[in-house]
């Protein structure tokens, strides 16, 4: 199901792109830092419906928690996107759909130049 013209011109304004690919009975969960700071995530909530009813949702965390997703890092730098979870095995019909939640690091302290 693709997104309604007023959630995808609110997509294309964050810095982090999240999205559902399908093939077959799989779904792939993609996510992409389409920023200029590093995003530290710290949630990604992926929702599941199935048809004639029924619906979960998987609270996914970084490696080392309980449901972490596959990406093995909570950090994702400028530029990166990558794989972050594959469903197998969905019926058709089936609604897939993921939010992410994150911090987005926009501060720097930098030194002055030292000549040696």
């Amino acid at each position: 199901m693709a997104c309604s013209w007023p959630q995808e011109t609110f997509n294309e304004n964050l810095n982090l792109g999240v999205s559902v690919g399908v093939a077959g009975t799989t779904a792939t969960l993609w996510l992409e830092n389409q920023g200029f700071n590093v995003l530290q995530l710290t949630r990604i909530l992926l929702g599941i419906t199935y048809p004639g009813g029924g619906a979960a949702v998987l609270y996914l965390r970084p490696p080392g928690q309980p449901i972490t997703w596959s990406y093995p890092s909570a950090t994702l730098e400028q530029g990166i996107g990558a794989t972050f979870y594959t469903l197998t095995g969905l019926p058709t019909g089936a609604v897939v759909e993921a939010q992410a939640e994150y911090v987005e690091v926009q501060d720097r302290s930098r030194s002055c130049q030292a000549t040696v």
